[in-house]
């Protein structure tokens, strides 16, 4: 077996890797676009012979999780290569590519978690659930030729879904490689805050105001649990914008905070979506008008999920006296606070009676202490990936190997 990252060996985010068996059979693990900057996305065609331009020359695609730095580019995939993505996590990417404009690639396979994929009666991958702050995302084990390769995707241990990470890592056992992502190698040594920790400070600051506006992203599922918590705990109607009631709507699980199947739960549609063309409102606006009966619900005391571009609705609220004590919670990555349209908008709500702004967060990924808990996998190399400081993880980590973009290991 042999293994190539394509891309990623010294970036966060586009990543790319390529397993080769003995007998020929050629797999993908994630096709995502570049991080973007000032908000245009980097969405261009990655130019790989037999995959996406040319005759074809892979047998699959995995994608790990539904954020665009992992599934972004899979529309590029040559007809005839299968792509395997989690059913959630296609319903995910779906959505944002129709909220988005973007083109949607309908034809995938579904893989579910533990169940094993073989491809051309030669490789074998199976997705392991693992935390992250993409729902249901998923590490995969490949073998082929007697060897084992463990690609870790995103993940984290201090999530909700956290406690699983080690016995899953003893279910799966030694392996021979691992690929794993090291996007905090670079932030020090830093333990990242719980999603439990993160609930206990949202109540502090919720008490503290009559109005919070949340920025964070509709695909952190967790957070939005957290947050949906300490409203209530904070007697606060909890109002979803209208692109995340689409998505937990979506999800049919009942213990994610929705508005058809929490009464407690609301819909707020930006008027950014009253211009939309009629099909798309039939599908993703007119089932959740009866959520969104704003007089019964935009009271004195709310917690309202915004975009960037809802500063329209803000200036609504504010015209109608709908604000009077009121905060922003930004509950993302900090260094999107560095984009034009993010510090636009900072700028715009305090216009509004939002002049506190209150980061209320904690990362998506491993930091150091969970990267040491990969040793539990006895692996002979581990390539680090997703990261701009790859030689760090030396200083964790036995048996590191530092790849370069397309070198190949022989496994």
């Amino acid at each position: 077996m042999k293994l190539k990252i394509l891309k990623g060996t010294s970036e966060i985010g586009g990543c790319i890797t390529e397993i080769v068996s003995n007998k020929g059979t050629r797999i993908i693990i994630d096709l995502g676009e570049d991080l973007p900057d000032d908000n245009v996305s980097k969405c261009e065609n990655p130019n790989i012979d037999g995959l996406t331009i040319g005759d074809k020359k892979y047998d699959a695609v995995f994608i790990t999780h539904s954020h665009g730095d992992h599934i972004g580019l899979i529309n590029y995939v040559l007809d005839g290569i299968d792509v395997y993505v989690e059913p959630t996590s296609k319903i995910i990417y779906s959505l944002l590519s129709t909220f988005t404009h973007k083109k949607i690639r309908f034809k995938t396979k579904n893989m579910f978690f533990k169940k094993k994929i073989i491809i051309n009666d030669d490789i074998i991958v199976t997705p392991y659930i693992v935390d992250h702050s993409s729902y249901n995302s998923s590490m995969l084990l490949i073998e082929a030729d007697g060897k084992k390769v463990l690609h870790t995707g995103d993940f984290r241990n201090h999530g909700v879904k956290g406690k699983l990470f080690v016995p899953t890592l003893k279910e799966i056992g030694n392996v021979d490689i691992i690929v794993t992502e090291g996007t905090s190698l670079s932030r020090g040594n830093v333990k990242y805050k719980t999603e439990e920790d993160i609930v206990k400070e949202a109540k502090r600051v919720f008490y503290n105001y009559d109005q919070v506006f949340i920025l964070q992203s509709s695909t952190n599922i967790d957070r939005i649990r957290g947050f949906y918590k300490a409203a209530k705990e904070t007697d606060k109607n909890f109002i979803e914008d209208l692109f995340t009631s689409n998505i937990t709507v979506s999800l049919k699980n009942d213990s994610i905070p929705n508005p058809k199947t929490f009464n407690d739960v609301y819909t707020w549609i930006p008027r950014r979506y009253l211009d939309k063309s009629f099909r798309f409102k039939k599908k993703y606006l007119f089932p959740f008008l009866k959520y969104s009966k704003q007089k019964s619900y935009v009271n004195n005391k709310y917690a309202l999920m915004v975009k960037t571009s809802m500063i329209e609705d803000i200036k609504k609220l504010y015209n109608k006296n709908h604000i009077t004590n009121a905060c922003l919670v930004y509950s993302m990555w900090e260094g999107y606070k560095e984009k034009v349209e993010m510090k636009t908008f900072f700028e715009e709500v305090k216009k509004y009676r939002i002049s506190d702004i209150i980061d209320i967060h904690t990362s998506g990924h491993a930091d150091k202490e969970t990267l040491g808990l990969l040793s539990f996998l006895k692996a002979k190399k581990i390539i680090p990936i997703h990261t701009i400081k790859k030689e760090e993880l030396s200083n964790i980590l036995d048996n590191v190997y530092l790849l370069d973009d397309n070198e190949i290991l022989d496994v």
